[in-house]
């Protein structure tokens, strides 16, 4: 597999504090979701220069916040949660922009759909991390594995109603067979 180049550049001082990374990483993997970002944008402000429908208008700042959630996450290498926030802030001064822009309207419901764009995509990115804990935790031989004991921890399990088998199990009275 080739490998692609990577810049990195040092990021500020005060910008470290708050990313895992002391660095900016210029690589394909990182740069790829600004290019879509980008692209995205002009195609949505060439085609719908003039103004977009209800309906339409809100797909398109879904898919535009998504892509800005992902593209900040993945340039600056920050954590999900300040990439989050971060772009529906971003969002926010936006639709608060507008208010003052002639012929723009501030809304409550496009401020809304960028809230869904960006949570579509953390809500994605949380699903993935979960499915690679998973298969790293599957690849875990038995022996090596450790149980999560709750009497040790002084908790007890909850019976859960829902078990296959008799009804006797379901609902803690004697079959009617």
């Amino acid at each position: 597999m080739a490998k692609f180049p990577v810049l990195r550049f040092k990021l500020p001082r005060f910008i470290q504090v708050h990313v895992d990374r002391h660095y900016l990483d210029i690589s394909l993997s990182r740069v790829l979701p600004l290019f879509a970002l980008m692209t995205f944008g002009v195609l949505a402000g060439l085609v719908f220069n003039t103004g977009v429908g209800h309906p339409y208008d809100k797909v398109i700042h879904i898919g535009f916040f998504a892509l800005l959630t992902l593209s900040i996450h993945a340039l600056f290498c920050c954590r999900l949660r300040i990439s989050a926030v971060v772009a529906f802030g971003m969002g926010l001064a936006g639709e608060v922009v507008q208010g003052f822009i002639p012929h723009h309207e501030m809304s409550l419901q496009d401020a809304f759909a960028n809230g869904i764009g960006v949570a579509l995509v953390v809500a994605l990115i949380a699903l993935k991390r979960s499915e690679v804990r998973q298969a790293v935790r599957q690849d875990v031989p038995a022996e090596e594995r450790e149980e999560l004991n709750l009497r040790k921890m002084g908790l007890q399990p909850v019976p859960t109603r829902y078990l296959s088998g008799s009804s006797s199990e379901r609902s803690g009275a004697p079959s009617e067979k």
